[in-house]
């Protein structure tokens, strides 16, 4: 242990982490076809947990470790059963702490070749992959050769079927029990909070999907004995089926999952070339303005910053984390919440505001503050022009699953998970119109299908969508984007207030202007009573 007590990961180092459960008569035979120069290797280690089995699985190892004087290999038995996926977050848990940069998940119960630990280390050598996937799949002929039954068969390229057309992805097998993960791969995903159920093993690849990691799969022979399958098929199918389909819908905006939450590395897509989404549309109303100087708050990556600069605008960006190099001219880090403003904002032509005050706990005293704290705000004189955009929580599907019960949060959209204040057409405009902001337009902005379901039917179902948007807003408006302009606030308007007369009220220098001569001389009638 170094560095404050952080393992010190050692990348060449391999974990060979061996579940076992009621597996008395195989676990010994399992490990005398483990390759020999596997055992007492110095980078490589074998962890065995029994899972709270009722015989002498960990018992009888024990006693074949001490025997043949092997010192890699260490036997823990649970006090209390955990559960298949239970059993894989200990392992997983000391390969991250104890620094291995590999760990290989093998049966107790003879299933899997221990003879192919190898190949998977080579493999792992050789492509750097963050996942191998011992597949029993790549040829069915093989398969039915090696005694898999039938219906597993079918169950198994049906249910490989259904989650490669959720995920995108073209494995030949999910459900393999012989796998390898990286270290790297298990730092990044939360696999504490997925299932202690045999669906763990769909999951944690669901995670590894997610992140973008690289999966190789490894063609493994396949053996059915008589070793004793603890799987409801039945049940094992269902849980699988709904993982997938919840995977799906987190990807989608739809719900909310920690299994999946904050994993993205791009949170929020660009959406510029989708026709009929706010970033587009923001687009287009800069595109008939052409302000030279635009201020983009809450930036994101950077995608309509970009697109503005090729517009010819110079954008300066302001939020809370840094987008992509080069995106925009200029950029100043700060929390809209916390920070003051290090700009004027409405010293430049437009300022865009495109998901952002959802995301304050009090977007009214944001707003109030962007006009105070201008100084270029003046009465009589032409604002900037502010675009903004909120979604929509009176959106037809968010009233039906209120209407049932149901309240999801998600990591995107309506209801984002870090939305802090939520919004309808109605109370936007009073909020707007409250803290001093003249609309000019309020555009409806519809389902983006399209940025969810590609291809031809994406496209009609975004042009459904946009109808229904303008022919009833506050129902099938996904979100709305306001047209706005500041009018100068109390501070602006005494900055220009012309003293004439009196010294009991001190305004503070600099704040009120003096009236040129001629214009003093044309007021001296005015009301004494007010001396400011």
């Amino acid at each position: 242990m170094a560095n404050g007590g952080q393992p010190v990961l050692d990348a060449g180092r391999v974990l060979v982490f061996v579940v076992a459960y009621h597996a008395e008569k195989h676990i010994v035979s399992v490990f005398e076809r483990v390759p020999k120069p596997l055992f007492n290797a110095p980078d490589v280690a074998f962890l065995v947990i029994d899972d709270a089995s009722g015989d002498g699985s960990a018992d009888i190892l024990a006693r074949w470790v001490e025997a043949h004087a092997i010192r890699n290999i260490t036997v823990l038995r649970n006090p209390v059963n955990q559960g298949y996926g239970g059993n894989q977050k200990l392992g997983y848990r000391v390969a991250v702490d104890q620094g291995f940069g590999l760990v290989i998940l093998l049966h107790g119960d003879g299933q899997y070749a221990p003879e192919m630990l190898p190949s998977f280390i080579d493999t792992w050598r050789r492509t750097d992959a963050d996942v191998i996937l011992g597949s029993r799949m790549k040829y069915v002929a093989k398969a039915r050769v090696g005694g898999m039954p039938l219906y597993k068969i079918a169950g198994n390229r049906t249910l490989t079927w259904f989650q490669n057309r959720l995920t995108g992805q073209a494995l030949s097998e999910y459900h393999t029990g012989y796998r390898a993960y990286s270290t790297r791969l298990l730092r990044a995903v939360p696999f504490e909070v997925n299932t202690n159920d045999f669906h763990f093993d769909t999951e944690i690849l669901l995670q590894a999907h997610y992140v973008g990691a690289r999966v190789e799969e490894l063609d493994i022979p396949t053996h059915y004995g008589d070793e004793v399958c603890h799987v409801n098929s039945v049940q094992y199918g269902i849980n699988v089926l709904l993982a997938t389909a919840r995977y799906a819908m987190h990807r989608r905006g739809m719900v909310c999952s920690l299994k999946y939450r904050n994993l993205s590395p791009l949170r929020y897509p660009d959406k510029g070339h989708l026709r009929y989404s706010s970033h587009a549309l923001a687009l287009g109303l800069i595109e008939e303005a052409l302000p030279k100087r635009l201020l983009d708050v809450g930036c994101g990556p950077g995608f309509v910053a970009q697109r503005c600069e090729a517009l010819g605008c110079r954008v300066t960006g302001l939020d809370r984390v840094a987008p992509q190099p080069g995106v925009m001219s200029e950029f100043r880090q700060l929390d809209l919440e916390k920070d003051p403003l290090p700009v004027d904002p409405f010293a430049y032509d437009a300022v865009l505001l495109l998901d952002v005050i959802e995301h304050l706990a009090e977007p009214e005293a944001f707003l109030v503050r962007l006009r105070n704290e201008s100084r270029s705000l003046q009465a009589g004189q032409p604002s900037p022009t502010v675009i903004l955009s909120v979604p929509n929580v009176a959106f037809a599907a968010v009233r039906l699953n209120l209407l049932l019960g149901r309240f999801n949060y998600a990591e995107r959209g309506i209801l984002d998970v870090t939305h802090k204040r939520l919004f309808t057409r109605a109370s936007l405009l009073r909020m707007l119109r409250d803290c001093g902001y003249r609309v000019e337009k309020v555009i409806p902005v519809q389902v983006p299908f399209e940025a969810v379901m590609s291809g031809g039917l994406g496209r009609v179902l975004d042009r459904i969508a946009h109808v229904l948007a303008y022919a009833w807003p506050p129902l099938f408006a996904f979100q709305f984007m306001v047209v706005c302009r500041p009018l100068p606030g109390v501070l602006q308007v005494l900055r220009q207030a012309e003293r004439h007369t009196g010294q009991d009220v001190v305004i503070p220098e600099g704040l009120v202007a003096k009236p040129p001569e001629s214009e003093r001389r044309a007021t001296v009638n005015r009301d004494p009573a007010w001396p400011v």
